[in-house]
């Protein structure tokens, strides 16, 4: 259900959206969006979304038909500042606008390397674009243009590759592998046994997990630099030579044209050891930082992963109980019906009584419909996320009523979320990695110390052979490398920039994530109390009206909107409900603690 409240002065207007944002409200809101704001209207439009439980694909698109005339969103939820994002970032530009945008830049690019510029790309399908560009700078004129033109088209859909697989990277928290064949059974599932699978199962766990594998690779790849590298082999040779390729076959000097054929045995080992490379044992030191960067951004994403699955999980149980709530309206606008048909059958009401009541029963079995439709959605949506078998049927075991928490002071939590937080471990261990990296490209200069030898047994059989051997040891200075080591110097300096302000902004990220939870946790603790007497208020003046319709005292309006100030109470105190434990669930994950100490946050036993 969808609750629209509009405001207006004579410089701006309000509109605050209550509930979920999906068909058919959505064209509800789209009706009443072109009547109120038509083109050609100068005042500020500004849209609250901070009520918003959830927006779907025909919701979104709504939105972004808004944003292009000129709405202004005010968002401070997770969720819904998450959609914003999205909308944002998708309403900027049209499709051929960004189309002509990064050709125009793919054409600059091209333009660049063909007159010498230095062109850096961080990613490799760019990477692969600006390599067909310096290819097809040489030839033909016509070879040229159409090899310049054609890098520049490969160059342009490598960005959009790229941007969709940033997307894709976005939504893994929503995905899964699933874990097998479906069973016949209901399976029970409870809030901590759907976080565990979630964490099993979950795509972004999964790939974050991989991420921190690749990251240990990449530190033993460093480390065998450090190490010697030991082989051994054996060999068994059979030959034959004919010299007179060799131009020998004209000289008289008693040997035979053809050689052989003649064969020999060996066996031999190798080694070789770096004595000393401050560049190697730098970079060591900063993958095996890398790696511990990568496990706490795994951790993260557990933590992201538990915050998901456990919102989903409270959406089932918020969508449940507007079942309850709706069945409970339909029930009362039956009885309604039935008691004014009678009454019109006795002639004690007139017929537009019981018109009034069967629309109003019409009306609640729509919306009954629309949250029945809306619980089995989340229920699809909870369990892509933890990765049931496909088609497995679930119920819900966990109710997690309303239940106090008593938080710590915002200094204190912020304190925790500072040593807790696995993102911000992470950004310091990638700053930290950084500054080894720039450390190792400064030591490129530095001399290189290194040993290698070999042994061997060589011979016509090994009954008959010999050993012959070979040692060096050398050093290895740099001269002039034609700037490779400034270039590298450079890039390492804008790293560690870079890691060092992606650092900063997760602290003020935690800061914000902090205090945003305690403002929602104090916020849907008043929404709750308020909606709880606005229910207890309803029931009363609706069991007022009932009686005065029955007494004849007054007529179906006044119990419709009695019925209808109930529903609106229901679906308040059940989203505030929904809010306190979101809000709860949020702080867990504001401090670091959603993964571990969920279930202290939300109430469970």
């Amino acid at each position: 259900m969808l609750k629209i409240s509009f405001s207006e002065t004579s410089s701006e207007e309000r509109w605050t959206l209550h509930g979920r944002l999906t068909a058919p409200w959505v064209g509800v809101l789209r009706a009443r969006w072109k009547k109120n704001h038509r083109s050609g209207n100068e005042r500020a439009c500004i849209v609250d979304l901070n009520e918003i439980k959830f927006i779907d694909k025909s919701g979104q698109r709504l939105l972004r038909t808004m944003a292009k005339g000129r709405a202004q969103f005010i968002a401070s939820g997770i969720y819904s500042k998450r959609i914003l994002e999205n909308l944002t970032a998708k309403s900027k530009n049209s499709l051929f606008d960004r189309l002509a945008g990064s050709f125009f830049a793919a054409v600059i690019a091209a333009c660049t390397v063909r007159f010498g510029a230095q062109c850096m790309a961080a990613g490799i399908y760019v990477n692969r674009g600006l390599d067909q560009l310096r290819i097809k700078a040489k030839g033909s004129l016509l070879t040229r243009l159409a090899g310049f033109f054609f890098a520049a088209i490969v160059t342009v859909f490598t960005v959009f590759i790229g941007a969709a697989t940033a997307r894709a990277q976005n939504s893994a928290v929503t995905g899964s592998v699933p874990s097998g064949p479906a069973s016949d059974q209901v399976l029970e599932l409870t809030l901590r046994d759907a976080i565990k699978m979630a964490l099993r199962y979950n795509l972004g766990a999964i790939e974050s997990g991989q991420n921190a594998q690749i990251a240990r690779g990449q530190r033993l790849l460093a480390l065998s630099n450090l190490l010697p590298q030991v082989s051994a082999g054996a060999s068994e040779t059979v030959q034959q030579v004919n010299l007179a390729t060799f131009g020998l076959n004209g000289l008289k000097t008693g040997i035979p044209t053809v050689v052989g054929p003649f064969g020999y045995s060996s066996v031999d080992a190798s080694i070789s050891q770096t004595l000393f490379s401050f560049e190697s044992i730098r970079r060591f030191r900063a993958a095996r930082t890398a790696e511990q960067a990568a496990q706490l951004s795994y951790q993260d994403t557990l933590d992201v992963v538990t915050l998901t699955v456990g919102n989903g999980y409270l959406e089932i149980i918020e969508a449940s109980s507007r079942i309850e709530a709706q069945e409970a309206q339909v029930r009362n606008a039956r009885a309604l019906y039935d008691r004014a048909v009678d009454q019109v059958q006795a002639g004690t009401a007139p017929r537009i009584d019981a018109t009034r009541t069967e629309v109003q029963l019409h009306t609640e079995e729509y919306n009954l419909s629309v949250a029945r439709n809306n619980f089995e959605v989340a229920k699809l949506a909870l369990g892509r996320a933890i990765g049931l078998p496909l088609g497995q049927q679930f119920e819900l075991t966990d109710t997690l009523p309303y239940s106090d928490i008593d938080p710590l002071g915002v200094d204190d939590a912020l304190q925790i979320a500072y040593k807790s937080r696995s993102d911000l471990r992470a950004a310091l261990d990638s700053q930290k990695a950084a500054a080894q990296t720039l450390s190792a490209a400064k030591g490129e200069r530095y001399p290189t110390v290194a040993a290698n030898g070999d042994y061997g047994d060589i011979g016509q059989t090994f009954g008959h052979s010999h050993g012959d051997f070979t040692f060096q040891a050398g050093i290895k200075i740099p001269l002039f490398t034609g700037g490779r080591i400034k270039g590298d110097i450079t890039q390492a300096e804008a790293e560690l920039r870079q890691r060092r302000a992606e650092a900063e902004n997760i602290r003020g990220q935690i800061d914000q994530d902090i205090r945003t939870a305690f403002l929602n946790l104090n916020a849907a603790k008043e929404q709750v109390a308020v909606a709880k007497q606005n229910v207890e208020l309803a029931n009363e003046s609706l069991g007022r009206s009932k009686d005065r319709f029955t007494s004849g005292v007054t007529d179906s309006v006044e119990v419709v909107q009695a019925e209808q100030a109930l529903a609106s109470a229901n679906d308040q105190y059940i989203t505030g409900l929904y809010n306190h434990n979101f809000a709860k669930l949020s702080l867990a994950r504001a401090l670091g603690l959603a993964r571990t100490n969920y279930g202290q946050y939300l109430g469970e036993k």
